[in-house]
């Protein structure tokens, strides 16, 4: 696309064609697809699957940010809430 050498280094090509970093275009890719399985109706299995992970990882936090109470945990916390009131 951009008539460069094999050996030309890749973050200068990645800036010259205006294309963001592997790492960022799979970060896109992931969280586009987790937005497309939440507009899946309630009763999908993917969805379903989704959700139950989501709880399950958002426990584990919960739980792990309980035993240091620090002013950010409590608010870790309150944010995790109010997600988790919004899923079911």
């Amino acid at each position: 696309m951009l008539g460069a050498f094999r050996g030309s280094p890749t973050q200068a090509i990645e800036i010259e064609a205006s294309i963001p970093p592997p790492r960022i275009r799979f970060k896109k890719l992931c969280n586009s697809y987790a937005l497309r399985i939440l507009k899946f109706k309630e009763n999908h299995a993917i969805k379903k699957a989704y959700i139950k992970e989501i709880n399950k990882d958002r426990e584990e936090l919960v739980t792990s940010s309980s035993s240091s109470p620090s002013p950010r945990n409590s608010t870790i916390r309150y944010l995790l809430q109010q997600k988790l009131n919004y899923y079911l």
